[in-house]
């Protein structure tokens, strides 16, 4: 094998051999990878652009969600709401039937209810008897058991031959 050496000092090269050998051996790589970094940017957008078409997409279908519910959401309300109407009505008729059930069972059979007046807040009771004891067990009942805070015997008057009286309660507690 053959080897070329040469002990001669290189000629000094002028300024356009310079930017040619710059050109050959330098500029090349620089192009490359400006050409690299090019393409990866055009990657990136092109990623970057599919995201936000995506999260569009997304975005009409959650908005269709949303328009297609709006409706159904709004009559489920409503539904909720008159149940809760209905709800309390029934919890006030179980309060009434409570109330009027515990009032009649309080009543002796030895009384005749000549007026029994019942309200949301109050029971009248006008009637007679021919004793005035099942008048007074009754109110004696009535005190004991403690349902009504305010059990009001206002009048008991002695007619011909029975005893007639009134009976205001009010506040019962269920």
């Amino acid at each position: 094998m053959k080897y070329l050496i040469n002990l001669f000092p290189e000629k000094e090269k002028n300024v356009s051999e310079k930017i040619i050998y710059f050109a050959f051996h330098y500029l090349r790589y620089i192009l490359v990878i400006t050409q690299f970094v090019a393409i990866c940017v055009f990657f990136f957008r092109f990623k970057v652009d599919q995201e936000i078409v995506d999260l569009k997409d997304k975005l009409n279908q959650k908005q269709s969600i949303v328009t297609a519910t709006s409706e159904l959401v709004g009559r489920v309300q409503e539904i909720d709401t008159k149940m809760k109407q209905v709800q309390t009505v029934l919890d006030e008729q179980e309060v009434f039937q409570s109330k009027y059930s515990y009032t009649l069972s309080k009543i002796s059979p030895e009384i005749r209810i000549e007026n029994f007046v019942m309200g949301a807040d109050a029971v009248d009771i006008d009637g007679s008897s021919a004793t005035v004891e099942p008048i007074k067990s009754m109110y004696d009942a009535l005190q004991a058991d403690q349902k009504y805070k305010v059990i009001d015997l206002s009048t008991i008057e002695k007619g011909e031959d029975r005893f007639s009286f009134s009976l205001h309660l009010a506040e019962f507690i269920p």
